[in-house]
């Protein structure tokens, strides 16, 4: 994959800033991911065209070569729609999010958190890890805060069950929520 392709494939045009590849990449992933009707391919393609583009841009340090790129090959799967069992009672994204970064670390290792765009990223399964859970949390309605999952595959081993991993999750965040508890930052760490 080279930057037009990643850029196509992200729905983006012409030396994009970071902010508008995070957007395009919480959108793509969401739109792509199998719950919604994309497919595990799919979803894999959109996180390689984010990979690729984090990198080439030293996260967002430095920008993005242009290049026109081509039109889309294949239509990309309609938006996806957000069912009552997607909705978390709550009514603050970014808290929702960073007590799920807090109770994330009870579960494997979180490796990216970004409040502004609503992604949160861990390593589960046993060390080195097997998967990678990615939580997108949207914006606010009437009747909740929307969030999904998606659990990629990091290799040959089989990957945890996404429910099982998921279930844990909230309950720790249930748990949290009642506490009142979040952790704070360590030294040196920071959400990106």
């Amino acid at each position: 994959m080279d930057i037009a392709d990643a850029l196509r494939v992200l729905g983006l045009s012409d030396a994009p800033d970071w902010s508008d590849v995070r957007a395009a990449h919480r959108r793509a992933i969401v739109r792509t991911h199998p719950d919604a009707g994309g497919s595990a391919g799919d979803a894999a393609r959109v996180n390689q065209a984010f990979d690729l583009l984090r990198k080439i841009s030293g996260n967002g340090e430095r920008p993005i070569p242009g290049g026109a790129p081509a039109p889309p090959t294949a239509p990309v799967p309609g938006s996806r729609s957000t069912s009552p069992e997607q909705l978390i009672a709550d009514d603050d994204p970014v808290e929702l999010l960073l007590r799920m970064a807090d109770a994330a670390h009870e579960i494997g290792e979180v490796v990216f958190v970004d409040p502004h765009d609503g992604l949160l990223e861990v390593i589960v399964g046993d060390p080195p890890g097997v998967g990678q859970l990615t939580a997108t949390v949207d914006e606010a309605t009437p009747d909740g805060v929307p969030v999904s999952f998606t659990l990629e595959p990091l290799g040959v081993a089989p990957a945890p069950s996404i429910h099982e991993i998921v279930e844990k999750l909230m309950a720790l965040v249930r748990r949290r929520r009642r506490s009142g508890h979040r952790r704070s930052p360590e030294a040196g760490e920071s959400p990106r």
